[in-house]
């Protein structure tokens, strides 16, 4: 009896299972035939509700690489002396460092101050005390000229001070248009102990000077140049000169032997009355000692 009631649980309990199933079966059944398992609800919530949407990597945007631009160099402005100071005279100065169209600042009249420099170079030698003119009537020039070498070159001159702006402004005149001019120094650079003497000495280096107290050449009368008032100008290609009885001519520089019958205007550096430092000279008024008729004087311009 027992028996039969346990085997009637177990059959019990199959038929539940059996019939559960068929019940679960046909509840999932679709229409095509398709049977879909069953998902429990605790899992149900595993599962995202929708399809996530797949957003895509973006494209990396390539950058331009930049345009290198150079930076334009600055335009230099050309560095010009504005003086000549700091420079002395036979200086030679590179031609990029002169303002042509401003060369008036490289000319400078000064007075003579007893004591100052100017002042201590010549007193005792081509300055003297005399009866004829005063320290204060005489100005030192320093200023610029072309040398023979076609370079700019710093020179010098003692004048009187009635003719200084003049004479300035004429070497000015003839620095711009590019004449040449061996060399201006102060006579007192070739100094041999006295005035006569050490201008023949100044001649023979071919220097352009001014004033010296000292009488004319060949005469007891004090020179225009003692007053500062005459100007001997690349003496070697324009030198003095004597007309003899003969009709010779005598002179004392040996240097400028190729210069005393051969005056040629197309030969550099020799005065006539085309060259343009005669030109100047004559419009201020200035004599020249080239067309007197014995001695003649071919360097030589004069005021008086």
């Amino acid at each position: 009896m027992k028996i039969i009631r346990t085997s009637l649980l177990i059959c019990g309990a199959l038929l539940i299972v059996f019939f559960a199933a068929v019940f679960l079966l046909k509840g999932k059944r679709q229409p095509d035939g398709v049977i879909e398992t069953s998902i429990p609800a605790a899992s149900q919530s595993l599962i995202p509700s929708t399809s996530p949407t797949l957003t895509p990597t973006p494209v990396p945007t390539l950058t331009t690489a930049p345009v290198f631009t150079p930076t334009p160099e600055p335009t230099l402005e050309p560095v010009f002396l504005d003086s000549l100071e700091g420079y002395a005279p036979g200086d030679v100065i590179e031609n990029e460092l002169i303002d042509t169209s401003n060369l008036g600042m490289y000319f400078t009249i000064s007075e003579i101050n007893e004591g100052d420099e100017i002042y201590q170079r010549i007193y005792g030698q081509s300055y003297v005390e005399n009866p004829d003119i005063g320290i204060d009537e005489l100005r030192y020039l320093k200023l610029l000229h072309v040398n023979f070498d076609g370079n700019y070159q710093v020179g010098e001159l003692i004048v009187n001070a009635s003719v200084a702006s003049q004479v300035s402004e004429i070497f000015e005149q003839l620095c711009e248009a590019r004449y040449e001019i061996y060399s201006m120094y102060l006579i007192d650079d070739f100094w041999v102990g006295n005035g006569t003497d050490s201008d023949t000495n100044s001649i023979d280096h071919n220097n352009t000077s001014c004033f010296c107290y000292r009488p004319a050449s060949g005469s007891s009368h004090i020179s225009l140049h003692a007053l500062g008032l005459a100007i001997d100008l690349n003496p070697q290609q324009n030198p003095y000169v004597r007309v003899q009885g003969d009709g010779s001519l005598s002179y004392s520089h040996e240097n400028a032997s190729e210069y005393v019958e051969n005056r040629s205007s197309d030969i550099p550096h020799v005065i006539t009355e085309e060259d343009y430092a005669y030109q100047l000279f004559a419009a201020a008024g200035w004599t020249w000692g080239g067309s007197w008729s014995n001695p003649i004087d071919y360097q030589h311009f004069q005021l008086g």
